[in-house]
Formats: structure tokens, sequence, C-alpha cells
């Protein structure tokens, strides 16, 4: 926490100065809200980053160790300076590997 409050002004308010200073936020459920809201945070970035550029989207899915199907996606894009850039975007559970839904789940992500 004090890593990303060294880098943003509003999290060092809320965290560190007018929190509790026994306040650890070391629980799971703390720990993966902030890890969301930061994955939010970031897809914005990159989605206006895109703005009204055409991009490709690139798909994989793999089984995980717990035996459940994953869909990584990723975006690929040429930035206003002429770059290739590719970003990493999102890593969903998908109940299975059919073309419809994974199509699907894609829409789903690119909606948000």
């Amino acid at each position: 926490m004090k890593i990303v409050a060294s880098y943003n002004k509003e999290v060092k308010a809320v965290l560190l100065e007018n929190a509790p200073k026994n306040t650890k936020y070391t629980s799971h459920d703390v720990q993966t809200e902030f890890l969301k809201i930061h994955a939010r945070k970031v897809q914005y970035s990159i989605r206006e980053e895109i703005g009204n550029s055409k991009f490709c989207i690139m798909v994989d899915e793999s089984r995980d160790e717990s035996k459940k199907e994953q869909m990584a996606i990723v975006l690929r894009f040429v930035n206003k300076e002429g770059l290739i850039k590719e970003h990493f975007l999102d890593i969903i559970h998908v109940k299975d590997t059919a073309a419809l839904t994974l199509k699907n789940s894609v829409c789903v992500v690119l909606a948000e």
C-alpha cells in the first residue's frame, strides 16, 4: 500500500493519513478488492489509449490447476506515434471453450 500511496495522492490521503494507525490491509478480501480497483483503472487507461483506433483481439484459453477454463484477452493496436502496441486486458473464467461462449465472454469484457 505504501508503494501505491507514493504514486497517488488520493490513495495516500485515504489509506495512510486518514486510516486508523493499526490498519494493515492484509485480509484476502481487502487485497482482492484493491487489485480489482486497480485492474479497472488500468483497463480504462488501455481503452483511452486505443480510443477510436482499430485494434485486434487475441484470445487464448486454457485450463488452470483447479481444472477451470480460463481465457486471456490481449489487444493489439497502432498508437498515435505509429507504433504497434499490445496490452493484456483481462483474464476470466469461462464455463466451456465453445466458440459462442468465448465470443460472448469477449463481448462482455469489451463492453465494460
